[in-house]
């Protein structure tokens, strides 16, 4: 899977963007504020069809414009597609291949990205919710249709709790506490499956990273392992909860509110991890998924860093580079200078700067 060009108008402060990418290392460098991540942002929602940096669409668009446009030639396994996002004050209007898109998941899977990103590092020690994410997207990107399953749950647990808001009777709470089991337990039970595959190559990523002095592990809330397991458990837990649940007008039990603890050395990494072992962790994780993306789909996804170097030293910034250097993907990575990567990558990247909106590329010092 290679992006093979990129077009943006009035994206941020990118007025008008037109380039293309060499199918391995793109670093993207400049002073803070100039659009690195911006670039990098564009990227990530032709991916995601959302930003990872703000939740309100109008700050996407450029405050000189109405609309704004992204869009890319993708290579998917020599297969050529033009993908499109046209960005308005109300929304956006996803295309490929010129025919609009209106599901969102049938948009999903023709430009696989996983990033990294220092403000991800919030979610180690904070609230459950980003933990969850952090996995949950990994599933996506294999199987864009379990965004449906967790749409549909959300919808279900949203009319569920305006129910128990209303103190309505229980005849009425059933066939909703019925669809919130059949759904959630499907969650939790791709949540399984998937740390099942995943969390091997966590292990092993951590090691190398760590040069064999740590290993990285990771525990579920949730034991059950069948469907049939899971929507017996969630059930039970609604009839053990119900009278909280009518007290406190919330539903309480569910993936809305399971967690993961990330471990090191078998302790928890948010109580008792340093920076450094937390910066390792996440980028072995996401190392990690590049690697479950690559075998599952038989192609590598497009890997974005922002600001990379800054996040890890000498030591740990060597491992991680021979490990992208291992293997055929292609990766943009932005930093602060040139000079501030790793010598390897310096020998086989192609290099633009961006200053004041504007990209250009140049020639490798």
């Amino acid at each position: 899977m290679i992006l093979e060009n990129l077009k943006l108008h009035c994206y941020r402060n990118l007025v008008e963007v037109d380039l293309s990418w060499n199918k391995h290392f793109n670093v993207i460098y400049g002073q803070n504020a100039q659009g690195k991540t911006s670039l990098l942002e564009a990227i990530y929602l032709l991916g995601h069809l959302k930003s990872f940096r703000s939740t309100r669409g109008q700050e996407l668009i450029n405050h000189t414009a109405e609309t704004a446009w992204v869009g890319a030639v993708i290579n998917k396994g020599g297969v050529v597609h033009r993908l499109e996002i046209g960005l308005h004050k109300n929304g956006r209007n996803p295309k490929v291949d010129g025919k609009t898109v209106k599901k969102l998941s049938l948009f999903l899977g023709y430009l696989r990205t996983v990033l990294f990103t220092p403000e991800e590092l919030s979610n180690i020690k904070g609230f459950p919710a980003g933990r969850r994410a952090l996995l949950d997207r990994g599933i996506v990107q294999i199987e864009p249709a379990y965004l449906d399953l967790v749409q549909e749950y959300e919808r279900i647990l949203k009319q569920r709790n305006y129910l128990l808001k209303q103190q309505v009777n229980e005849k009425e709470l059933v066939p909703w506490t019925a669809a919130l089991v059949r759904t959630g337990s499907h969650i939790r039970y791709e949540r399984k499956k998937y740390l099942q595959r995943f969390l091997p190559l966590l292990c092993q990523v951590y090691k190398e990273i760590t040069g064999g002095t740590e290993s990285a592990g990771l525990n579920y809330s949730v034991e059950q392992s069948s469907i049939e397991e899971l929507s017996d458990h969630m059930a039970a837990s609604f009839i053990h909860l119900a009278s909280r649940e009518k007290k406190m007008g919330l539903s309480l039990a569910g993936p809305h509110r399971d967690d993961f603890d990330f471990l090191v050395n078998e302790r928890s990494l948010r109580s008792f991890g340093s920076q450094g072992q937390q910066r390792s962790f996440l980028l072995a994780f996401k190392a990690a998924q590049v690697m479950d993306l690559e075998e599952q789909l038989q192609e590598p996804p497009v890997l974005l860093l922002d600001d990379l170097a800054s996040e890890l030293d000498n030591q740990r910034q060597e491992g991680f580079f021979n490990f992208l250097l291992n293997r055929s993907g292609q990766v943009f990575v932005t930093s602060a200078q040139q000079s501030l990567l790793a010598d390897q990558v310096q020998q086989r990247a192609c290099f633009f700067k961006v200053e004041q909106g504007l990209i250009s590329a140049i020639s490798p010092e």
